[in-house]
């Protein structure tokens, strides 16, 4: 295969993006003094409306900060809920101090990477903010590893927006061909690496079926498998 570099992703691929965001949600109510027991509500329900409401809020990024999208995914779920509080704008600010030092990794990150980094250059392509994803690397003790790390806020571009990926391989000095892309995503990795014929590799960690016609040029389901394909 030749590849001098291996890319990955970063959410749900090498760190647990969904418990991740559990513990910043939950962990901020409980900071706040928000009781969920007291109003009746369960930590399901909250997390399934909070949710419902952040997943519509996060298609604005580009217009507002990340306070202010959390802040507005807390007082439309609590208003939802029919949830008091005065602690809004506290609630915001205790969930990005939380989620910034969250380190709940995939399984055997820490093996994967430190065998790979033995014999490829590692590099990675997140969508997020920079004040974000790069604390979560720190607190998970992973930042080392990589000699690139592109933020989609940094450069304007997300995926699957083929700009990001040519822009970490003019950083990384390399061609599509000498690289393999790693993550989770079929929206957002797989789609734009192959629109910069970028080998991608599909870490279906939830064993999902995909579309006829989607053609991965790897499958694993675990990231040991990763060792397999590579060494």
């Amino acid at each position: 295969m030749g590849y001098e570099a291996i890319i990955f992703d970063l959410d749900n691929t090498l760190l647990n993006f969904e418990l991740c965001e559990r513990q910043a949600i939950l962990g901020a109510l409980e900071y706040c003094a928000v009781s969920l027991d007291l109003n009746g509500v369960s930590e399901a329900i909250f997390l399934q409306v909070f949710e419902t409401y952040n997943s519509k809020y996060w298609r604005q990024r580009e217009i507002f900060s990340p306070n202010e999208l959390i802040e507005m995914s807390y007082r439309s779920t609590l208003a939802h809920l029919d949830i008091q509080t005065d602690q809004i704008s506290n609630l915001s600010q205790s969930f990005w101090h939380i989620f910034n030092h969250s380190a709940v990794m995939e399984p055997d990150v820490n093996e994967v990477l430190t065998v790979l980094a033995r014999n490829y250059r590692l590099a990675v392509i997140t969508n997020g903010f920079v004040s974000a994803q790069l604390p979560r690397m720190q607190a998970a003790g992973i930042e080392h590893f990589f000699e690139e790390v592109v933020v989609s806020e940094a450069i304007g571009f997300a995926k699957p927006s083929p700009e990001i990926f040519n822009h970490t391989l003019f950083r990384l000095d390399l061609t599509p061909a000498e690289v393999l892309y790693v993550g989770d995503s079929l929206t957002h990795d797989y789609a734009g690496a192959m629109q910069v014929n970028i080998d991608f590799c599909y870490y279906n960690r939830k064993q999902q079926s995909f579309l006829q016609g989607v053609q991965p040029k790897f499958i694993i389901s675990e990231l040991l498998n990763l060792l397999e394909l590579v060494n």
